[in-house]
């Protein structure tokens, strides 16, 4: 696969020439940002954990923002901001652990594949800058700092965290077995928006919030396959030579088409969930409205055959589409927040009229 030209590619690696068995284990070359302050020990560690590219942590992160919002418009009583705030610097943490074992875990178990991908073969893994047993100790490592955080949240969080860990490590055998790896990817993403709700005392699955919820998590399922597939084309010659299976090596030419028709059930998704939910103008405009038209135009401007083209849709996907859905969210809550003042005051106001009478 050509190697992508854009200075902003997410995972761009500056592949080595020669042939994976040439591959020299020595540091990225790579040195500039993060990666050039830290101690040179270090320095692949933080490529594993991809913390000089923040562009991937987005898509582990902006769910979990979702379902804050989401909890927040549907709470009772209604949580403060502050609360709000809290929770997503918890969240915040959290994501850049998990973020970093998934892809200690992932580079590990696709170390053959990704020596034969030209934007990969210089993972730290794959060129040998880190053993396939440091890599293992270094994933259960991570997973473990990211324990303690559910000391300072409530119990019910706890619960999503070994479905989201399982489906993280069943998502890195997947394209051996199905060209549908996006399909599982979607799930343990999708699970960061049950989790903030249980941050926040919701019962997202209660009768009443069933079908909303199950409509926002299904939509950001939709979502994760639309990215992740146009993200895929950066690879697709070399997938196909190396035998990995995806929703970009099933469709290729069609892709287009698939990421449309997604598009408009996962705008549908929306419009049921704030239909469902009660939501008001503010939340259709721009979750529903903005999100969808920034999506749709998105899918129309990417240029599958260039990756470059398809790391632009990977990172401006996270602020354009995500962007919108989350400011309709938080729009909704801060415009509910302001009608729930407005009639306590007004009741105050009442009572104390009444009173005077």
């Amino acid at each position: 696969m050509q190697q992508p030209t854009n200075k902003h590619a997410d995972e761009k690696h500056y592949a080595n020439p020669r042939s994976s068995s040439t591959i020299p284990s020595t540091p990225s070359s790579r040195q500039q940002g993060l990666l050039s302050i830290l101690p040179a020990p270090w320095a692949p560690y933080a490529e594993l954990m991809r913390l000089d590219r923040p562009a991937g942590f987005y898509a582990f992160y902006i769910p979990y923002l979702i379902g804050l919002g989401y909890a927040a418009c549907v709470a009772d009583p209604i949580p403060s901001p502050t609360r709000l705030y809290t929770l997503s610097g918890i969240f915040f943490i959290g994501c850049i652990i998990l973020r970093g074992a998934a892809c200690a875990w992932n580079d590990n178990v696709d170390q053959e594949f990704d020596r034969k991908v030209a934007r990969c073969q210089n993972r730290p893994i794959a060129r040998g800058a880190i053993t396939t047993t440091q890599g293992h100790t270094f994933t259960a490592a991570l997973a473990l700092a990211g324990a303690p955080l559910f000391l300072v949240l409530p119990v019910e969080c706890s619960y999503y965290a070994l479905p989201i860990t399982i489906l993280f490590g069943a998502y890195a055998l997947m394209k051996r077995v199905t060209n549908y790896p996006q399909v599982v990817l979607g799930f343990p993403f999708a699970c960061g928006i049950l989790m903030s709700c249980a941050a926040l005392e919701v019962d997202a699955l209660s009768e009443q919030l069933c079908l909303p919820t199950l409509g926002l998590f299904g939509a950001n399922v939709l979502w994760t396959m639309i990215y992740d597939t146009i993200y895929a084309h950066q690879d697709l010659k070399d997938d196909v030579k190396a035998g990995v299976s995806s929703m970009a090596v099933r469709f290729a030419d069609n892709t287009k088409s698939l990421a449309s028709t997604l598009a408009v059930i996962q705008v549908g998704l929306f419009i049921v969930v704030g239909w469902q939910a009660n939501f008001s103008l503010i939340y259709f405009l721009v979750t529903c409205g903005v999100s969808a038209i920034a999506l749709g135009s998105m899918i129309a401007r990417v240029k599958l055959n260039e990756p470059a083209s398809c790391a632009w849709f990977f990172h401006r996907g996270f602020w354009y589409v995500g962007g919108s859905i989350l400011i309709g969210l938080f729009g909704e809550f801060f415009a509910r927040s302001q009608r729930l003042e407005v009639l306590n005051s007004s009741a105050v106001i009442s009572n104390y009229l009444w009173g005077k009478t």
